[in-house]
């Protein structure tokens, strides 16, 4: 069975604190889980730092089984959420958990406990619904666990909806 682990790295936000020391810990911990994935793929964002890429590129880089998108290609993010069997991404990345967390795959989140203000309560919320788990760098990657998939564009038009029904209208069908 082929594993594959998407990770996105995005770029440090005010309200988590992180750069090389966190990738320096991210690759570290990737190493340790590649005997139990079949490949990793990376992709960065375009504000992710350049020390951060640089430590990925330099620490993971050559590794047979990791393949590091380059900006060059279109983005394979779709790619990645559609064919990953789970995901490791970094807490200062909203929208990007939230998209993993659409999927019912596993995904796993490095620097959570970084963060402050409302990311702290948007990981509790997360965690406590279990759609994510820490990654810790001794997880059993091929291990599938799965939940409810995050729906927020459902979830708000029906909030939309009982609006409107509250104030005594109607969308058509």
């Amino acid at each position: 069975m082929l594993i594959g682990t998407a990770t996105r790295l995005h770029s440090p936000a005010r309200l988590c604190r992180y750069g090389a020391d966190l990738a320096k810990q991210l690759t570290g911990s990737l190493h340790n889980v590649l005997g139990s994935c079949g490949s990793v793929r990376i992709s960065f964002s375009r504000r992710t730092p350049e020390k951060v890429s640089n430590t990925v590129l330099k620490e993971l880089g050559n590794h047979p089984k990791i393949f590091i998108w380059d900006g060059q290609e279109p983005n394979p993010h779709l790619g990645h959420l559609a064919w990953a069997d789970a995901f490791v991404i970094t807490a200062d990345s909203v929208s990007m958990l939230s998209e993993a967390c659409s999927t019912g795959k596993p995904v796993y989140v490095v620097g959570a406990e970084r963060c402050t203000w409302k990311f702290v309560e948007f990981h509790k919320t997360l965690r406590e619904r279990g759609l994510v788990r820490p990654f810790t760098g001794f997880e059993d990657i091929s291990e599938s666990w799965s939940y409810p998939p995050l729906n927020d564009t459902a979830e708000a038009a029906n909030r939309v909806h009982e609006a409107l029904a509250n104030r005594g209208w109607r969308l058509r069908p």
